[in-house]
C-alpha cells in the first residue's frame, strides 16, 4: 500500500510544470513529448512518458483545457495594416500554425484586423464582455502595452507572443532573439564583415528594442560597427532605406533586414544601383520564407519556426484557460539558412 504522503500527492492534479521541474527540462519539451511531436529526443520522450505514468498525469491535457472552455474559440486582434498582414510571412505562417492546432482539437479562431489608433482595444473589450472567446493571443507588444492590463481587468486569459518575460501574471510565449543575434553576427564575423547596417521594424515594439540592443552588443564585442535604421516591415520602406544606405559615403558591406519583404526589396535595389550581391553586399533576413528561397540569389535568413510557435501559443492559451500553472513557455531557437546572398566581405 502507498503511504499517506504519496497518496496525498497523487490526489493533486499534476501539471506540465511539475513534470518539467522534476526532469529539469522546459515545459515546451514536455509538451512535445506528451503530444508526440518532434522537437525532443526519443530518450527525453520516454523519460517524460514514464514520469507522467508514475504520477498519474494524463497526456490529453489539451482535451481537459477544451472541456473547461466556454466557446472553444481563440481571439486574435491585430492592429496593423491588412495589406502588410497578407504579405508578411511572420503573421501568415504563425496563423497557419495556430489553425493547424485548432483544427486538430476541433476549435475555432476569431480574427480581426483593425487600424492602429486604438481600435483593437474596443474589439478586445467587446468580445470579452460578449463572451465570444476563451482568451486572446497578442502580438507586437509595446512598452506599457494597454491591452494587457485591460484583459487582466476583464478577467480574460491571454498569451503574449513577445521577447519580454516580466512576472505580470499573464501567459507569455517567449522568443528571445539572443540566439538569433549570435547566429547572424557569428556568420557575418566568419565572412569578415566589419561594417553592417540593420534595418529593423518599428522601435515601439518590445522585440525590436531587444533585437537592436543585442545586435549592437554582440557586434561591438567582435569589433563590428552597426548602423541602425527604423523601418516598418513594408517592401517600400526596405527599398527606400537600402537606397539611402547604398548611396551614403560610408556604405556597409552587409545588410540585416527585419523581415523577408524588406530583404527582397534590398536585393532589388542593390541590383538597380549596380551593387553586386553577394560580392559587394551581403544580405540577411531576420525571418525566413519562400520569398527568401525563391529570390535570385537566394537570401540567407533565420528560420524562426513560426508555425510551431503558433501551435505553442494556442496550446498554452487553452491550458491557461483551464487553470494550469506555468505561464511562460520558451520557443525553440531559430535556425540560420545560409544561401547565396552572403559571402566574404
Amino acid at each position: 500500500m502507498q503511504g499517506g504522503s504519496s497518496g496525498g500527492q497523487r490526489s493533486q492534479r499534476v501539471t506540465i510544470s511539475d513534470l518539467a521541474r522534476r526532469l529539469d527540462i522546459s515545459k515546451a519539451s514536455v509538451s512535445y513529448a506528451l503530444n508526440g511531436r518532434s522537437g525532443v529526443s526519443e530518450e527525453t520522450r520516454q523519460r517524460v512518458l514514464s514520469l507522467a505514468a508514475e504520477l498519474g498525469f494524463h497526456p490529453n491535457s489539451a482535451a481537459v483545457a477544451l472541456s473547461a472552455s466556454r466557446t472553444r474559440t481563440i481571439g486574435i486582434v491585430i492592429a496593423r495594416d491588412p495589406a502588410l498582414i497578407s504579405t508578411e510571412a511572420f503573421y501568415m505562417r504563425t496563423l497557419v500554425g495556430i489553425e493547424q492546432y485548432l483544427n486538430e482539437v476541433d476549435s475555432s479562431l476569431l480574427l480581426r484586423l483593425t487600424g492602429e489608433q486604438g481600435q483593437d482595444l474596443d474589439v478586445l473589450r467587446r468580445w470579452s464582455r460578449q463572451g465570444r472567446v476563451d482568451g486572446f493571443i497578442l502580438f507586437d507588444e509595446h512598452n506599457d502595452d494597454p491591452r494587457i492590463p485591460l484583459l487582466k481587468e476583464l478577467g480574460v486569459p491571454c498569451v503574449v507572443v513577445s521577447s519580454n518575460a516580466p512576472d505580470d501574471g499573464v501567459g507569455r510565449l517567449i522568443s528571445s532573439p539572443e540566439q538569433t543575434v549570435r547566429l547572424l553576427v557569428g556568420h557575418l564575423e566568419e565572412l569578415g564583415h566589419k561594417e553592417i547596417a540593420h534595418v529593423s521594424g518599428p522601435f515601439t515594439f518590445v522585440h525590436e528594442q531587444l533585437r537592436v540592443k543585442l545586435l549592437k552588443e554582440h557586434a561591438e564585442a567582435r569589433g563590428i560597427r552597426v548602423t541602425h535604421l527604423e523601418g516598418n516591415y513594408q517592401y517600400a520602406d526596405g527599398a527606400a532605406l537600402t537606397r539611402k544606405l547604398l548611396k551614403s559615403k560610408k556604405r556597409p558591406t552587409a545588410l540585416v533586414l527585419g523581415n523577408d519583404l524588406m530583404a527582397v526589396a534590398a536585393l532589388r535595389v542593390a541590383v538597380e544601383l549596380g551593387t553586386a550581391v553577394p560580392d559587394e553586399l551581403s544580405i540577411i533576413a531576420w525571418d525566413d520564407s519562400p520569398l527568401c528561397e525563391l529570390a535570385l540569389p537566394g537570401i540567407t535568413a533565420v528560420d524562426q519556426q513560426t508555425m510551431e510557435r503558433g501551435r505553442m501559443a494556442a496550446d498554452l492559451l487553452f491550458r491557461i484557460a483551464a487553470g494550469e500553472s506555468g505561464l511562460h513557455w520558451e520557443t525553440p531557437s531559430g535556425v540560420l539558412r545560409v544561401r547565396d546572398s552572403t559571402a566574404p566581405a
